[in-house]
């Protein structure tokens, strides 16, 4: 018997489901407990990201030549999430890296939900430098007690997003 589940995810958000489905299984949950928890769960588990250079977006349709290349001049980055029908929407634009990771910080502080309880992802397009600034961002936020792993995205994401591109998956109240 074959189970599917829609994350209404790509990559680090369905590897987040995927974790606690391992949890689930490791208790002795049967398949069917397993498919009813992740249809009330889909929903609560948020992912947040930053393109560090809008080339590559430009090169997907997502921007237009001339916002890409304002953009990377002035250092602006599209904050873009998950949406609830497992779209990609731009919801902010913030200027700088350091900027730009307190907004993701910032969307895990109003949206998390019972944070400590679930495994926070960082994911990134091979820049670990980046990637630790924002985990002791969270940890300086929330206390080392915060259950938070890597994940470098997979070559799909990694193209369209171009590099530096990071962000965060984790429980919440909502995406």
């Amino acid at each position: 018997t074959c189970y599917l589940v829609d994350t209404k995810g790509v990559s680090v958000c369905s590897l987040n489901i995927i974790y606690e489905i391992e949890k689930l299984v490791k208790e002795g949950k049967t398949p069917e407990e397993i498919v009813n928890w992740s249809k009330e769960e889909v929903d609560h588990f948020a992912t947040y990201f930053y393109a560090d250079n809008l080339t590559f977006f430009k090169a997907s349709g997502r921007v237009s030549n001339m916002s890409a290349t304002l953009g990377n001049v002035f250092g602006v980055h599209p904050i873009i999430y998950m949406s609830d029908e497992g779209q990609l929407v731009n919801i902010a634009k913030v200027k700088g890296k350091k900027s730009s990771l307190k907004k993701l910080v910032s969307y895990v502080e109003e949206l998390g939900d019972d944070i400590k309880a679930y495994n926070v992802i960082i994911a990134h397009t091979d820049n670990i430098e980046l990637a630790t600034l924002l985990k002791n961002m969270l940890i300086e936020k929330f206390g080392d007690d915060l259950t938070i792993s890597f994940s470098v995205v997979n070559p799909t994401i990694g193209g369209h997003c171009g590099p530096d591109c990071i962000g965060v998956s984790f429980h919440s109240k909502k995406r």
